[in-house]
C-alpha cells in the first residue's frame, strides 16, 4: 500500500492559499486500482483538511476515473471550508461552506 497523501499548501497568484489534495497520492505508484484507491480513501484521515480551502488537483499523467474525484469531494465536504477542482491557476469552485 502507498503512503498517506501529504497535505501541501499552495499560494496562487491572486493570493489565495489552497491545501492541495492530489488524487494520484491514492494510487499505487501512479497506477489507479479501484480496490487500492477505495482502501486508501477509507483509511485516510480527511479531518486534516478541516477549515481549509482545498484544491483537488485535476491534472496528472495517471488515468483517474471521474467517480474517484467525486468520492474524494464527498469525503472532503464535512471538513473543508471550500473545495475547488483543477490546478493552481485554473480551477472551479465545487463547494463552499455556508456561513
Amino acid at each position: 500500500m502507498q503512503n498517506a497523501p501529504a497535505v501541501a499548501e499552495h499560494h496562487s497568484a491572486v493570493n489565495m492559499t489552497y491545501t492541495v489534495l492530489d488524487p494520484t497520492d491514492f494510487t499505487e505508484k501512479g497506477i489507479f486500482s479501484e480496490d487500492s484507491f477505495l482502501h486508501a480513501v477509507e483509511s485516510f484521515d480527511f479531518s486534516t483538511y478541516s477549515g481549509k480551502k482545498v484544491l483537488v488537483r485535476g491534472c496528472s499523467s495517471a488515468i483517474i476515473p471521474p467517480w474517484a474525484f467525486m468520492k474524494l469531494t464527498a469525503e472532503l465536504v464535512p471538513h473543508a471550508k471550500s473545495i475547488r477542482f483543477g490546478n493552481e491557476h485554473d480551477n472551479i469552485l465545487l463547494y463552499k461552506e455556508k456561513k
